[in-house]
């Protein structure tokens, strides 16, 4: 029986009144390339974003969510199935959302303050959720983030929510140099594309190793 591989890809979309929403510039390329990859050693399962969902092959399962909290749901109740599930936490998750949602639509035309309030914290509950699983994250630092800066920032995020791997970049530089810090080393890749295929070769390592 394979191993169970939950990748989240795609960004969420936090409503501020019926029709319009707060997300992030993410795709969810990198969650499905690395699902493509990974299908032929693991069993594997995609919560992706609606866009993410309309670029997906039909190889791989998929589950489509919105917001952040919605994600949140959704990734409880899976690691609850799959508690020793290799998890690649890939998606761009929404770190603010409106107070109070309107429930009808803005008028426009005229300029709106939104109160915004911080949302869940998936990241810091998946090991919570699932303590044998193995983990990896992502973090996107800031553009005038320098390498040494961004070990730091990527180690802290490794510790905080004990991710087995994070996989880090700067925003702006993104086919630049990528970080992977692992538990007892970092590795600096000079492009994405490096990155990416240590990365992908990492989690099917991953596959093999609970055969």
């Amino acid at each position: 029986m394979k191993r169970k591989l939950l990748i989240t890809a795609g960004a969420t979309r936090n409503p501020i009144d019926s029709m319009r929403y707060i997300s992030a510039n993410a795709s969810g390329k990198t969650g499905l390339w690395l699902a493509e990859q990974s299908r032929d050693s693991f069993d594997i399962h995609v919560l992706g974003s609606s866009l993410a969902i309309l670029q997906a092959t039909d190889t791989v399962s998929m589950e489509e969510f919105s917001s952040t909290d919605d994600l949140f749901e959704r990734m409880r109740a899976n690691l609850k199935h799959i508690p020793e599930a290799v998890v690649v936490h890939s998606a761009a998750v929404g770190d603010f959302k409106r107070k109070k949602i309107s429930t009808g639509k803005i008028s426009s035309g005229n300029p709106i303050t939104l109160e915004l309030v911080p949302t869940l914290k998936i990241l810091d509950q998946i090991k919570y959720w699932a303590p044998k699983c193995f983990l990896i994250s992502f973090k996107a630092a800031a553009p005038d983030t320098s390498l040494e800066q961004l070990i730091s920032i990527a180690e802290a995020q490794a510790k905080r929510t004990q991710s087995d791997i994070v996989f880090a970049n700067i925003i702006g530089k993104i086919n630049e140099e990528c970080v992977l810090i692992e538990r007892t080393k970092h590795t600096i890749c000079k492009t994405r594309t490096e990155a990416l295929n240590l990365l992908s070769e990492k989690i099917k390592a991953c596959a093999i190793a609970s055969n």
